[in-house]
């Protein structure tokens, strides 16, 4: 696995990373895979990752990225979840542009170093994220003659003329995306002749374990409880939902904002403007004990975001019997089939998410008890085992 967003555990809240790579490196070591990680740590100057908390998360929401700590991003070998991970930093001076083709052919001889000294011979090379994973698999490949894929996680790279995707391209055998909207975008694209795989992640098996299905939270409903998990940034579009919320009058209802991040204070005063602050709760961050609670007593979970590659609260929400709106073209959508298991929503759609709760609040209830349970059997089908196990028969079946 060669990756530049892999999570350092240890570190707890200092680094910033998600945890996506991870899942899919544990669920493998489980299956009784040998795995390798290869983390190429985007390494800025040293004063950047020094940068004070509190004006990393005002650039964070500007920029949609947080820079980690120093530490999550230097030299480092460690174990996670039975596979041993190598971190090696590949230097770069600005965000979302492309490391010289001098650090390229460095971070390559590095990383065949790496392969000699554990006496690793892949048959399988994957990555996440399209720089520098396509530029350095694709050599790869004319070295180890194995079967190779990445995963994009978005589309800023393979659209930039200044970005040679089809060269690396031809030492990729399969490419991935993270959602099904995503797959047809990468097509039309990068002109390919089949849709690329979509790499879902998947639920923790613990998760699953926890949540049970719930109906009986629908019954008599006085007050509706709506809730939102995620970070605080604007293409979040959580201003969109207070919007929503505000112009319903004929309802009782209470909002869970849980998470943090650099829109807060503007979302506080937008609540206090449309006169429904005292019908909002802001709970920071917090553990995801709490975080399952609060979902287990919410009968509405909300995130329309904007151009969500794909959110894996949704799925938790759903195995929390949660009624889920999600982003129509957005992450899920495929997943989540509207008016099914879950509804959908224009990114960002004030007035139209407002229809949609409204319409719920007076859907029969043993028509809402047939959604919560389509949704809760959905979330089955996409446990962390069950993803894992698919992606890698979508890179080893492929027969190119």
């Amino acid at each position: 696995m060669i990756t530049s967003v892999y999570k350092d555990e240890s570190m707890g809240y200092r680094d910033t990373s998600t945890n996506i790579v991870n899942s899919f490196v544990k669920e493998w070591v489980r299956q009784g895979h040998e795995v390798l990680v290869i983390h190429n740590a985007h390494c800025y100057p040293k004063i950047v990752h020094k940068i004070p908390g509190g004006l990393k998360k005002k650039m964070a929401g500007k920029m949609g990225f947080a820079i980690s700590d120093y530490d999550a991003v230097k030299e480092k070998e460690y174990i996670d979840n039975g596979a041993k991970v190598i971190r090696i930093p590949i230097r770069k001076y600005i965000p979302h542009s492309q490391p010289s083709d001098r650090a390229i052919k460095k971070q390559i001889n590095k990383v065949v170093s790496v392969l000699k000294k554990e006496k690793f011979i892949p048959d399988v090379i994957t990555g996440h994220w399209a720089s520098p994973q396509m530029e350095i698999i694709s050599e790869l490949k004319s070295i180890y003659h194995c079967k190779t894929a990445v995963v994009l996680h978005g589309t800023d790279y393979i659209s930039s003329s200044k970005y040679n995707s089809q060269k690396y391209l031809k030492g990729i055998d399969r490419l991935g995306v993270r959602s099904l909207s995503q797959a047809k975008q990468v097509k039309k694209l990068l002109q390919l002749d089949a849709l690329p795989f979509v790499c879902n992640s998947g639920v923790p098996d613990e998760y699953l374990q926890d949540y049970s299905l719930n109906l009986e939270k629908f019954k008599d409903i006085k007050k509706w409880k709506i809730t939102y998990v995620g970070r605080l940034v604007s293409y979040k579009n959580v201003d969109a939902t207070i919007r929503a919320l505000a112009d319903i009058r004929d309802i009782d209802w209470e909002f869970n904002i849980v998470g943090e991040g650099a829109s807060r204070a503007k979302l506080e005063e937008l609540a206090q403007k449309l006169d429904c602050l005292d019908k909002i709760h802001f709970w920071g961050r917090v553990s995801r004990d709490k975080v399952m609670k609060i979902l287990e007593d919410t009968h509405i979970f909300v995130m329309i975001s904007t151009n969500e590659i794909f959110g894996l609260v949704y799925l938790e929400a759903m195995a929390a019997s949660c009624l889920t709106i999600a982003s129509k073209d957005g992450g899920v959508d495929g997943i989540i089939l509207n008016n099914d298991n879950g509804f959908l929503c224009c990114e960002g759609n004030d007035k139209e998410l407002k229809e949609i709760v409204e319409t719920i609040t007076k859907y029969d209830n043993n028509v809402l008890k047939q959604i919560i349970k389509r949704g809760y059997e959905t979330v089955k089908e996409y446990s962390d085992y069950n993803v894992a196990k698919k992606y890698l028969d979508d890179v080893c079946n492929w027969k190119s």
